[in-house]
């Protein structure tokens, strides 16, 4: 087995293909694009790839040197205007705009990054995982996997500058919030008035618009058209209005939060978030980032403590929203696979878990085990060992699992053994599995009396984990493997019930009165010290008369005796019928045999 472990994976180490980091880590890249593109050519020119397989290197080649040449920049925010003083809320509302435009920029590039990272991580597994067949294709592979982790790079960098300026941004609207010029309240709420009432005039054409629009469908109108482009001339206004009153709601809450009037400002804040929820969804990343900003501003000026308290129960989830943005960030990254506190938390979680209910399960099956007086504290121990290891391996992958590492090679050395396993120890397995199984599901125990065919019947003695002991009625043991249970029919005379009933055939002379023989067989038997069950008005004992023979009325005798009741041994069939020979010959009833009558039709003329 060592041996075939070792070949196996000295197979797959030959097989397995390493990265080219020269091709992304290179500070010379160029040159050693050049020494490719020319193999690539040398290789085209002789034919010793296919055509489709040059052009795609050919394709990666020019997208990996795009990748590593790309310089990176982003558009800078102009903060002169807030070098003025005092600040208008213009100046002040762009440089809000300008940060939240880039935290959406942000996201959008935090997105690209995981979505590279998988593209990576499959290019990585495709290299490392390539087969005889696939290797005319690795330097397109591997071409593939350094154009990733060449965009990586470039979004990692896009990343902190678009922090770097964020926080230069950040901090000069959080220095200069006290040179924001605000208008009077009175000016800000005639002009939200006046936009209240221009939304309400605009969502009443609308409706006026769409209750047309339904008629138009209706009668099938040549209108129908020309509807719904006021609808949607009108859903622009609605649009424009509402961007308006956002701002103007905005302005007044910097206003407040400037007057620290914190109640009124999340109050607005909280007027605010209900409206963008009808914002098109253009707009609508852009406004939620700028209600983070105003929170970042008002916890400047708040403070953390008043901030907390003073919020609704918006800002509450938007803390919780933050600490479980910090457990789900990756703290570090294995096998090109990020790994976050949480992950790592759940792991952990899994494999306690996973010991608690092996511990739980080694409890149970001593519990149980107490039912079992005559089990074999060696089947106990097995059983109790592999499913305690089985819980613990399996809740051992699924950790790994939830942390996303790749198992390739664990998975390819298992499929190895399994068929080993399959090949070499299929009947030893077949009938371990089915051992386990017949002490959990208990339909045959220590103690029961069973019947596997007509000559094999017997008293259950022992159960082991791969085979179960019979002791037949002429007392011999017999030692059967447990799969033979879980493959083949079994009776089990004692499973819910230990009484039997027992058939006891005999018969009697034609001529014979059948009441009176069914009244004396009853009768000697109740006086009679055989052991059956006479106390339950249920198996009361039976006299049926069966068939009518050439020579005999066959009569059988029904009685219910308790089949494995070891303080009162069962009366046999054989002393029923004894019992029923002495009742006839007693009574002088007739016991038939068979007679042979012999009819002569001629006789020798010579006799």
């Amino acid at each position: 087995m060592k041996l075939f472990l070792f070949m196996l994976l000295s197979i797959y180490v030959l097989c397995a293909a390493t990265i080219d980091t020269k091709l992304y880590e290179n500070v010379e890249s160029e040159i050693y694009y050049k020494e490719i593109q020319k193999q690539i050519e040398a290789d085209e020119k002789s034919k010793l790839k296919p055509i489709e397989i040059s052009g795609e290197e050919k394709l990666h080649l020019s997208r990996v040197r795009s990748a590593s040449s790309q310089k990176i920049q982003i558009d800078l925010y102009d903060l002169n205007p807030l070098s003025k003083k005092p600040i208008s809320f213009k100046s002040y509302y762009y440089a809000i705009n300008a940060v939240a435009s880039m935290h959406v920029k942000q996201n959008l590039n935090r997105n690209m990054l995981r979505e590279v990272n998988a593209k990576s991580i499959y290019s990585k597994q495709a290299i490392e995982n390539i087969i005889e067949d696939e290797k005319p294709k690795l330097l397109s592979y591997q071409l593939q996997y350094a154009y990733y982790k060449l965009q990586e790079k470039n979004i990692e960098v896009k990343l902190k500058l678009l922090d770097a300026h964020v926080e230069e941004i950040r901090s000069t609207l959080f220095n200069t919030f006290s040179l924001l010029e605000c208008d009077l309240d009175a000016d800000i709420d005639v002009k939200m008035k006046l936009t209240d009432k221009e939304i309400e005039k605009i969502s009443l054409q609308k409706i006026a618009l769409e209750i047309d629009l339904e008629k138009a469908l209706i009668e099938d109108s040549a209108k129908i058209e020309r509807i719904k482009n006021k609808i949607q001339s009108i859903d622009t206004q609605y649009q424009e209005q509402l961007n308006k009153k956002i701002m103007l709601q905005i302005e007044q809450s910097l206003c407040m939060l400037k007057n620290k009037k914190s109640k009124v400002f999340f109050k607005l804040i909280d007027g605010i978030e209900i409206n963008i929820k009808e914002v098109s969804t253009e707009f609508l990343p852009v406004y939620i980032e700028e209600l983070k900003v105003l929170r970042e501003i008002a916890k400047e000026v708040l403070g953390s403590t008043k901030l907390f308290f003073s919020s609704t129960l918006y800002e509450s989830r938007e803390m919780l929203s933050q600490i479980k943005g910090y457990f789900t960030s990756p703290i570090f990254v294995f096998n090109e696979q990020p790994i976050s506190l949480l992950s790592l938390i759940k792991a952990i979680a899994l494999i306690t878990f996973g010991f608690l209910i092996g511990m739980f399960y080694k409890r149970w099956i001593a519990r149980i085990s107490r039912k079992w007086p005559d089990m074999s504290q060696m089947s106990i121990r097995l059983a109790s060992n592999i499913g305690y290891y089985l819980i613990i391996t399996i809740s051992f992958i699924i950790a790994i699992g939830s942390l996303g590492i790749d198992m390739t090679s664990i998975s390819l050395i298992a499929g190895a053994l399994s068929i080993g396993i399959g090949f070499g120890l299929q009947t030893v397995v077949s009938n371990l599995i089915a051992g386990i199984i017949l002490m959990f599901e208990r339909t045959i125990r220590i103690g029961d009396t069973i019947e596997i065919s007509d000559a094999l019947r017997g008293r259950v003695t022992d159960m082991r984990i791969r085979s179960t002991t019979i002791k037949t009625f002429d007392n011999i043991d017999i030692v059967i493997p447990n799969s033979s249970f879980i493959q083949n029919n079994v009776i089990n005379w004692t499973l819910d019930d230990i009484s039997r009933r027992v058939h006891v055939p005999f018969g009697v002379a034609y001529g014979t009165d059948v009441d009176s023989v069914k009244k004396v067989i009853l009768d000697e038997l109740d006086q009679s010290a055989l052991k059956y069950i006479k106390n339950d008005m249920n198996k009361k004992p039976e006299v049926w008369m069966m068939a009518m023979n050439s020579s005999s009325v066959d009569f059988e005798l029904l009685v219910w005796v308790d089949w494995d009741n070891k303080f009162r041994p069962n009366s046999l069939k054989s002393d029923f019928l004894i019992l029923i020979y002495n009742t006839l010959n007693k009574h002088g009833i007739q016991i038939p045999f068979p007679q042979l009558d012999l009819h002569v039709k001629h006789m020798p003329s010579d006799m």
